[in-house]
């Protein structure tokens, strides 16, 4: 793997890293084609009982797509092009047919939330950061963590955090139910007390488990649901406030 870090343990534990904390985890081509084969391996994997994803570094958990690959001067088709890779990846994240964690190592920003949103399960540090904030960059979620947000936590608190676009604290994360449990860095980087309880549990039972939860949630129509996002997405990608959007970001980044 290139920009993916792969580790399976003995307890039954794949851990998939995010690996280029350089650019703040931010998600390319390459990495989606690596997340989608790891994750599909791994669900045929009978040893396999849980599956987390993380990020390298300390300051990042994934900040989005990678500008240099998802910039303004796409055309529609283009973007949907890319766009669609990771809408795979977060479909078969959300289907997965075992437990699923984003341990949150640092800010997730955008696609790094729909990420974390496609998991079952998120851990975050009490200094974290989060935030779904396509909005303010002239679109909208496009790898269709916008839709499984409604499935995570309450609706209106999930059209509120969208169409409000900005960075949550940790605290507020928790609040509405997004997060699952705010950790210490230790906790999460070895993460074996915060898994044991799972681990516990036989790879069947786990499975069935997962399967209620999966049932609960009215998934059958998800993949189209998210295919929409993915294709909504892409139609505001030649907008003039989405231009005019990545435009200042990438100025205001290059003074910092």
């Amino acid at each position: 793997m290139e920009q993916v870090e792969v580790n399976w343990d003995e307890r039954g534990v794949v851990t998939i890293k995010l690996n280029r904390s350089e650019k703040m985890n931010a998600i390319t081509k390459v990495m989606a084609k690596e997340l989608l084969q790891v994750i599909v391996e791994s669900k045929n994997n009978p040893k396999v009982k849980c599956l987390v994803i993380t990020g390298a570094g300390k300051e990042a958990f994934c900040a989005g797509g990678d500008l240099r690959e998802l910039h303004g001067n796409l055309k529609e088709k283009e973007a949907y092009q890319i766009l669609h890779p990771m809408k795979q990846v977060l479909y078969e994240l959300a289907t997965f047919p075992l437990p699923t964690f984003a341990l949150l190592n640092g800010q997730a920003r955008g696609g790094g939330c729909e990420i974390a949103t496609a998991c079952d399960f998120r851990y975050g540090l009490e200094d974290g950061e989060y935030g779904f904030i396509q909005g303010g960059l002239g679109i909208t979620p496009g790898w269709g963590g916008g839709e499984l947000l409604y499935k995570r936590i309450q609706a209106d608190r999930a059209a509120h955090w969208l169409m409000e676009s900005n960075m949550y604290s940790a605290e507020e994360a928790y609040r509405i139910g997004w997060l699952h449990k705010i950790v210490t860095r230790e906790s999460l980087d070895t993460h074996r007390l915060l898994l044991a309880p799972f681990l516990q549990k036989s790879h069947r039972q786990l499975k069935i488990f997962k399967s209620q939860y999966l049932h609960s949630l009215s998934m059958h129509n998800v993949s189209s649901h998210m295919e929409e996002e993915v294709k909504n997405c892409a139609s505001l990608w030649e907008s003039e406030e989405h231009i005019r959007a990545v435009e200042k970001f990438i100025r205001t980044r290059k003074k910092s």
